[in-house]
C-alpha cells in the first residue's frame, strides 16, 4: 500500500538466534516520533513509512540494530544477544532491564565469572567484582559463615544482611541456631552467626547474580530490602538439539602463610625469664610448671606443620542435559562435590555435597501462555571437628609431647602419678569429638502467565523453600583422659533445624506506546508464610561409645533451646515505568507491607521510591558535537525501605519452658523471658543516590560513578532496665540515625578487540563512610559507652599507648590528661576511638583471549585497620604465661625489655596477665591488603580436532584462588584476622569441560 503522500505500511517479525519470536521489542522509525512494540508473536506494524526510512530495533539483552526499509513492506529481523556491558540483561525485582535503560544502581555478575572460581558459596564469586558490595570470608572451613554488606551497615542491632531471592523465592539471610553449630556458629574474630543459606546452593547452577543497591531497585521489596538485595537466577535450557555437558574438576588447597613462632630454646628462655622477673623459683614443688618440670625440654615440633600443614583435596563432577524447541525448553543437571581439610585425618573431616537442578520453560504456539518450573536441591554431609585446630597449631608449646602414640591412639602424656599433662589440649581428640552437619535444601518455583490482550499480561508465581538440618556432636570416653573417665559421663547432642516457607505472588503487567514513549505498569501482591523449628536434645549416661548415635541408649535425655516460630508477611506493590524515546526514563515504585513481627498498631507500613534517568547521549547536540561520547546518562533515585530483622514475637510477652528433674505435679514450668512492646515499629532507611554513566568510542570505555547517602532511623535496640525489674531490657525503637555516605566507581574497557586477540579490563572502587548521625539522649543511655555522634557505629574506646618504660619494663599509657601511667583508669582514660570498618575496597579484573586460549586475572584490594601482631590478638596470654596448649608466642616478642635503660617494643616477660595492652591502640595498625584473588586459564581445543571425536566442545582449564597476598599484616590472613579459625586457603584446581 503505497501513496506518494503517506508512504506505505511496513509489517514485520522480530526473532532471536533460535528463531523464537521476541515480544516487547521496540521498533522506531529513525529521526521521527513513530514507535511501536512487537506482540507475543514478535510481530509489529508501522504505518505511513517513507521508502528510505530506517528502523531502529532494540530490546533489553539484545544488541540494537538499524534496518533500512528499502521499499520493503514485509521484513524479518533477527536480534543478537548483547555481549556489551550496557545491553546485557539485568534482573531487577519482578522484571528485567539493562544497564543502558536502568534508573537504579544495579550490578551483575554472570555465570562465566562465577564458574571460574573454585568456591562452594556463590557469594564468594562476588568478591572484588561489585562496587558497594563487601564480602568477607572469615574461615577456610567448609560451610562456615560469610560477612556480607551492601553500602555499609544500616542498623545498630538488627541484621545488616541483604535479601536473597532465588528464582523469585526469598530465603532467610541467616539460619537459626540448632544449639550445636560449633565451628559453623563462629566464623572468625569479627563475626558470630549461624551459617549462610547460600552454602546450600550449587554455584554451577547459577546463570547470573544481580546486586540491587539503591531504593529504585529495592523499594518494591519493601521491608525486606533495607540492606539491599541479591537476586539469583539459575540456568535455563535453550531451544535446539539435545546437548550433554560434562565438567570434571580436581585440586588441592594449602595454608597461604606460616608464622615464625618461638622454638624450644627460645620458649624455655622466655618462661625462665618470666619467673625470674616475677621473683618466683619455678623449681619449688608448689609451683605448677609442667612444661618445665615434666615435658621433654629437648623436644621440638613444628605444630603448624603437624596440625595445619596438610593438603585439602577438592573434587567436583557435574553433568547437564539441555535442549528443546521454540515452545518448550529443558535443562537437568547434577553435581557431586567433596572437599577435605588441611587438618590431620582429612578423610574424617570432609564436606560432601550432591546437587540436582532442573528447569522447564514452555510457551504455547501463539506465545500467549507461558510456564516456567525450576528446582534446586542439595544434600550436604559436612563433617568437621567441634573445635577449630588453628589456634593450637600456632600456640602449642614447641616441646609439648606427641599427640599420638606410635599405634595411632591418643597420647595423654601422663606424669609420674599417671595423670595426663595434655588433657583437652590434645586436639587429636577432635577426631572423636567430631561435629556432623547434614543439611537438605530445596528451593523451587513455578510461574504461569497468560496474555489477555496485546500488552496486558497476568501471571502468578509460586515458591517453596524447605531446609532440614540434623547435626550430631558426640562426647565419647575415648576422647577423655583415662583417669577422668570414671567421673565423666559419655554424652551426645543431636540438633535439629527445619524451615518451611511458601510464597505466592500474583501480578498484572500492562505495556503500551504513549506519546512517543513506552509505558509499563505492574501491580502485584505477596503472600508469604514461614515456619521454623530449631533446637537440640542431649543424651548422657551411655554405656558405651558405640551407642552414642542412638538416643534410646542414653540414661538421661535433656531438651534445650527448642524454639518454634511462624512468620507471616503480605504486601501490595506497584510500579510505573515510562521511557520516552530512550532519552527520559522515570520509574516509580510503591509497596505496602505487613509483617507479624510487629504488633497490631504498627503491623503495616508504606515504602516507595522514584528514580529517573536522562540519556543525554541521544540528544542531537551530543551526537553532533561530541561524537566520541557514545553513551551518557545521568540517573538518580530516592526512596524508603524497611528492616524487620529482629526475630519473631518481640512485641509479645515471652516465656521459656523450665525443665526440672522432678516437675511439680508433672507440670512443666514457665519463666518470663521478655517484656511486651506493642508499639514496635519498622526500622526505615531513606536512600538518596545520584549517578553518572559515560561510554566513549562506541562504548569501548564505560565509566560509572555513584554518590550514595543512606540514612537509617527508628533503630530497634534493647532498652536497659534495672535488675529489680526482673529483665535486663526489652526491644524498643530509638530515635537514632545512621548515615552511610559512599562513592562508587566502575570502569570497563575493551582495550584491544582484534579477530584473534582481545583484552578487556574491569575495575571498581568503593569509598565508604559510616557514622552515627544523631542519637537523642545518648549520653544518658547505656549505649554511650560504645557509640559517639559523628563516629562509625562499630567504634571501641582504647587507651593511648606510649611505649615501654625504660626503667621498669612495663607498658606505658597516657591518661586523660596525657600523663604517662602504667595503670590507666578504664572509666576515664580510654581516649582513643577506633573503628574496624573498611575504608576503601575494590577489585581489578583483566580478561585476555587469544584464539582458543583465555586468561582471566582478578585482584581484590581492601584498606582497613586491624590487629598489629600475633601477640596482640592472643587475648590475655601474655608472653611468659603458661596455658596448656596455648603458650607459644611469635618471635617478635624477643624484642622485649630485659634491663633498665632498654629501648624495647615488648614489655618484660611475666607469668601473669597484662590486660591493659590489648585494650590500647598499640594493638592496631593499617592491615590493608592486595590479593590475587583468582586466576583462570583455559584452552578450548580447535574445532577441527574435536570434530573427529564427535565432541561439540572441549576445554581444559586451571583455576587458582587466593594465590598471593601483599600486606603488612603479621598474622595468618588479613581478611579473617583471627587465630581461632582457619584462614581462607590457597586453592588450585584442574579441570576438563566437554560438550556432546
Amino acid at each position: 500500500m503505497y501513496t506518494a503522500q503517506n508512504g506505505f505500511d511496513v509489517r514485520g517479525v522480530v526473532f532471536d538466534d533460535n528463531s523464537a519470536p521476541l515480544p516487547g521489542v521496540n521498533v522506531m522509525v529513525k529521526g521521527t516520533d513513530k514507535i511501536t512494540s512487537t506482540n507475543n508473536r514478535g510481530e509489529f506494524q508501522l504505518k505511513n513509512i517513507q521508502a528510505n526510512a530506517v528502523l531502529v530495533v532494540s530490546s533489553v539483552g539484545y544488541s540494537k540494530q538499524e534496518i533500512a526499509v528499502n521499499n520493503k513492506t514485509d521484513v524479518r529481523i533477527q536480534l543478537k544477544v548483547a555481549i556489551g556491558t550496557l545491553d546485557e540483561v539485568q534482573f531487577v525485582a519482578y522484571g528485567t532491564t539493562s544497564k543502558r535503560l536502568s534508573t537504579g544502581n544495579v550490578a551483575s555478575v554472570k555465570a562465566g565469572d562465577i564458574e571460574k572460581q573454585p568456591v562452594q558459596n556463590p557469594l564468594l564469586a562476588l568478591q572484588g567484582r561489585v562496587a558497594g558490595l563487601s564480602v568477607t570470608q572469615t574461615s577456610g572451613l567448609a560451610g562456615t559463615n560469610l560477612r556480607i554488606n551492601i553500602q555499609g551497615p544500616n542498623s545498630l542491632r538488627s541484621g545488616s544482611n541483604p535479601l536473597y531471592v532465588i528464582d523469585g523465592v526469598p530465603i532467610d539471610a541467616q539460619l537459626p541456631s540448632t544449639g550445636l553449630d560449633h565451628v559453623l556458629s563462629s566464623s572468625g574474630a569479627n563475626f558470630n552467626g549461624w551459617g549462610n543459606p547460600l552454602n546450600y546452593l550449587n554455584p554451577a547452577d547459577i546463570e547470573s547474580m544481580d546486586v540491587l543497591k539503591d531504593a529504585d531497585a529495592t523499594a518494591i521489596y519493601g521491608s525486606r530490602a533495607a540492606n539491599g538485595a541479591i537476586l539469583i537466577t539459575t540456568k535455563k535450557g535453550k531451544a535446539g538439539v539435545m546437548k550433554f555437558d560434562l565438567n570434571m574438576q580436581a585440586g588441592f588447597g594449602k595454608m597461604t602463610r606460616r608464622l615464625k613462632m618461638l622454638n624450644t630454646r627460645q620458649y624455655l628462655d622466655m618462661r625462665y625469664e618470666a619467673f625470674a622477673n616475677d621473683g618466683i623459683d619455678w623449681t619449688r614443688p608448689s609451683v605448677s610448671a609442667i612444661d618445665l618440670k615434666v615435658w621433654d625440654t629437648t623436644r621440638y615440633t613444628n605444630w603448624q606443620d603437624e596440625l595445619l600443614g596438610g593438603t585439602a583435596k577438592y573434587t567436583n563432577l557435574s553433568a547437564s542435559v539441555s535442549g528443546g524447541s521454540n515452545t518448550s525448553r529443558y535443562l537437568i543437571s547434577g553435581t557431586y562435590h567433596k572437599e577435605t581439610t588441611v587438618f590431620p585425618f582429612p578423610d574424617d573431616f570432609a564436606d560432601k555435597k550432591g546437587a540436582l537442578h532442573f528447569n522447564l520453560d514452555a510457551n504455547s504456539a501463539n506465545n500467549n501462555f507461558k510456564l516456567q518450573f525450576s528446582g534446586n536441591f542439595m544434600a550436604d554431609n559436612n563433617q568437621l571437628p567441634q573445635t577449630d585446630l588453628t589456634q593450637t597449631g600456632l600456640l602449642m608449646e614447641p616441646h609439648a609431647p606427641s599427640l599420638l602414640n606410635e599405634d595411632g591412639s591418643i597420647n595423654w602424656a601422663p606424669d609420674a602419678n599417671g595423670n595426663t599433662t595434655l588433657s583437652d589440649a590434645n586436639v587429636m581428640i577432635q577426631r572423636y569429638n567430631r561435629y556432623v552437619n547434614k543439611t537438605y535444601n530445596l528451593v523451587s518455583s513455578l510461574t504461569m502467565g497468560y496474555t489477555v490482550l496485546p500488552g496486558l499480561d497476568v501471571k502468578s508465581s509460586f515458591g517453596f523453600n524447605y531446609m532440614q538440618t540434623n547435626d550430631f556432636s558426640p562426647a565419647p570416653h575415648i576422647a577423655v583422659a583415662p583417669e577422668l573417665r570414671a567421673t565423666t559421663e559419655r554424652g551426645a547432642g543431636m540438633g535439629d533445624r527445619n524451615i518451611k516457607s511458601w510464597i505466592i505472588e500474583p501480578q498484572v503487567t500492562y505495556s503500551t506506546a504513549i506519546s512517543k514513549g513506552k509505558l509499563e505498569l505492574l501491580l502485584g501482591s505477596t503472600f508469604q508464610d514461614k515456619k521454623a523449628r530449631s533446637g537440640y536434645v542431649y543424651g548422657s549416661g551411655y554405656a558405651t561409645d558405640e551407642l552414642l548415635e542412638d538416643l534410646h541408649a542414653a540414661a538421661d535425655v535433656t531438651a534445650s533451646i527448642f524454639t518454634i516460630s511462624r512468620y507471616k508477611y503480605n504486601a501490595f506493590f506497584g510500579r510505573v515505568n515510562y521511557n520516552w524515546r530512550d532519552k527520559y526514563i522515570v520509574n516509580v515504585n510503591a509497596r505496602r507491607d505487613g509483617s507479624t513481627r510487629f504488633g497490631a498498631r504498627n503491623r503495616f507500613h508504606n515504602f516507595g521510591s522514584i528514580g529517573g534517568a536522562w540519556i543525554f547521549s541521544n540528544e542531537n547536540l551530543v551526537k553532533d558535537k561530541a561524537r566520541f561520547i557514545s553513551f551518557g546518562k545521568v540517573r538518580g533515585s530516592y526512596g524508603t525501605t524497611g528492616n524487620d530483622q529482629i526475630g519473631d514475637y518481640q512485641f509479645l510477652s515471652l516465656y521459656n519452658l523450665v525443665n526440672t528433674p522432678v516437675p511439680y505435679q508433672r507440670i512443666t514450668g514457665l519463666v518470663p523471658a521478655g517484656l511486651p512492646n506493642p508499639d514496635l515499629q519498622w526500622e526505615e532507611t531513606r536512600k538518596l543516590q545520584l549517578g553518572l554513566d559515560l561510554g566513549f568510542w562506541q562504548d569501548r570505555l564505560v565509566i560509572n560513578a555513584t554518590w550514595v547517602r543512606n540514612r537509617s532511623s527508628n533503630q530497634l535496640l534493647q532498652y536497659s532496665l534495672p535488675y529489680v525489674a526482673g529483665f535486663t531490657g526489652y526491644t524498643v525503637n530509638f530515635p537514632a540515625t545512621i548515615q552511610n555516605r559512599n562513592w562508587e566507581f566502575t570502569v570497563t574497557g575493551r582495550i584491544i578487540q582484534k579477530r584473534n586477540f582481545s583484552w578487556t579490563s574491569n575495575a571498581n572502587l568503593t569509598i565508604p563512610r559510616n557514622k552515627l548521625l544523631r542519637f537523642p539522649g545518648l549520653a544518658a543511655s547505656t549505649y554511650a559507652a560504645f557509640l559517639v555522634i559523628g563516629e562509625p557505629i562499630d567504634i571501641t574506646r582504647y587507651y593511648r599507648y606510649i611505649g615501654v618504660a625504660p626503667g621498669s619494663g612495663d607498658y606505658l599509657f597516657a591518661d586523660k590528661n596525657g600523663h604517662p601511667t602504667v595503670a590507666p583508669d578504664p572509666a576515664t582514660d580510654r581516649t582513643v576511638i577506633l573503628s574496624r570498618l573498611q575504608q576503601l575496597y575494590g577489585g581489578l579484573q583483566n580478561n585476555l583471549t587469544y584464539k582458543g586460549i583465555q586468561l582471566d586475572v582478578l585482584f581484590q584490594f581492601v584498606k582497613q585497620p586491624g590487629y598489629n601482631d600475633v601477640a596482640f590478638w592472643n587475648g590475655n596470654r601474655y608472653p611468659g604465661m603458661f596455658i596448656r596448649g596455648n603458650s607459644n608466642q611469635p618471635v617478635t616478642v624477643l624484642d622485649r625489655w630485659r634491663k633498665a635503660g632498654d629501648n624495647a617494643s615488648v614489655a618484660r616477660f611475666r607469668t601473669g596477665e597484662v590486660p591493659n595492652i590489648i585494650s590500647s591502640d598499640h594493638r592496631f595498625l593499617d592491615v590493608s591488603y592486595i590479593r590475587l584473588k583468582n586466576v583462570a586459564l583455559s584452552w578450548g581445543l580447535p574445532q577441527q580436532w574435536i570434530n573427529k571425536a564427535r565432541f561439540r566442545s572441549v576445554r581444559i582449564y586451571v583455576h587458582g584462588q587466593n594465590l598471593l597476598t601483599i600486606t603488612r599484616f603479621k598474622g595468618l590472613d588479613p581478611e579473617a584476622q583471627s587465630i581461632s579459625s582457619l584462614p581462607p586457603l590457597r586453592v588450585l584446581t584442574f579441570g576438563l569441560q566437554a560438550g556432546f
